[in-house]
């Protein structure tokens, strides 16, 4: 760990005002509040900087993951080898319109998607309303096409902007991106740097009605008071994954202070002193329980990554 601390330290040690955190705790930023160490965490606060870390931990071969709010994934409690990149200054968003009356917002990939969604009633357009009160970014929103109350990403993505991995940067369309359910079939190396958003005008109050109900309705019926990181699984064709574990009368069940949302069987959440390896015995039980009396192989929603 030293040594590769050392690396990271030496390639990127000339580039301006860069804050490096080694050896640093990611549950002190992920939702979840646990996690391990990773080598190095990087705070990018533009584009610059991103384009200039990437280029050079690709050429000393070093692994690295692009993160927004720690929202969805979580880090083995062994931590992870190589570089956390969070996008915390990465966070520009723009309202733009065209003479043929299209409207759009730009967010780069470190901005909130609550954010988004906010600038949109603020210019009175229609179409983010199911992005109210998602924590997430709009990096890792468009990675995993998130998506909430029948709308998904996909549905308002105009264009992605990449740095791809022969290190260019690109403007990829709507129509060349395979969306599926919770995936965008974009390169896994390729790093999303922001998204054009394409929303129709609409009247501010219902706007707003939308969004204030959304949210109410999260609030009643998502365990917001501890911290968690969204649904823990992929809901199958008929089948959401938090029926299949209420039926199995998992409300409530935990290892340590990793538990079961007695609010929503889909939720996982911290009590007090998780650890990643309490929730993620967790899950491994959600998912022995549920194969052995349901059928069903229950897939991660969440991104697992890091060393035991």
């Amino acid at each position: 760990m030293a040594n590769l601390n050392k690396i990271i330290g030496e390639a990127l040690s000339d580039i301006f005002a860069l804050k490096i955190l080694y050896n640093e705790p990611i549950s002190r930023y992920a939702s979840l509040s646990a996690g391990g160490k990773a080598d190095a965490l990087i705070i990018i606060e533009n584009e610059d900087q991103l384009i200039e870390v990437v280029r050079r931990l690709r050429k000393e071969r070093i692994d690295y993951l692009p993160v927004g709010n720690l929202t969805n994934i979580i880090v083995r409690d062994g931590g992870y080898r190589g570089a956390i990149l969070l996008m915390k200054g990465f966070n520009a968003i723009d309202y733009q319109n065209t003479p043929k009356g299209e409207h759009y917002i730009y967010a780069q990939a470190g901005a909130a998607l609550a954010s988004v969604a906010n600038m949109a009633l603020a210019e009175e357009l229609t179409g983010l309303e199911f992005c109210a009160g998602i924590p997430g970014s709009v990096g890792g929103a468009v990675r995993m096409n998130a998506g909430a109350y029948g709308k998904e990403m996909k549905d308002v993505i105009e264009s992605v902007f990449l740095f791809d991995a022969e290190g260019e940067k690109k403007e990829l369309p709507r129509k060349q991106i395979a969306f599926g359910y919770r995936k965008s079939g974009l390169p896994p190396e390729a790093i999303i740097m922001a998204a054009n958003f394409s929303l129709q005008k609409g009247q501010s109050e219902q706007i707003k009605k939308a969004m204030q109900e959304i949210i109410q309705w999260r609030k009643e019926k998502h365990p917001l008071e501890y911290p968690n990181a969204g649904s823990v699984f992929k809901n199958m064709p008929g089948q959401p994954a938090g029926k299949l574990i209420e039926e199995l009368g998992m409300k409530g069940t935990n290892c340590g202070d990793a538990q079961i949302s007695f609010k929503h069987a889909n939720f996982i959440v911290n009590k007090g002193k998780a650890t990643a390896s309490d929730i993620l015995k967790l899950i491994a039980l959600i998912q022995t329980r549920v194969k052995k009396e349901k059928g069903i192989n229950l897939e991660p929603e969440v991104v697992i990554i890091g060393e035991n």
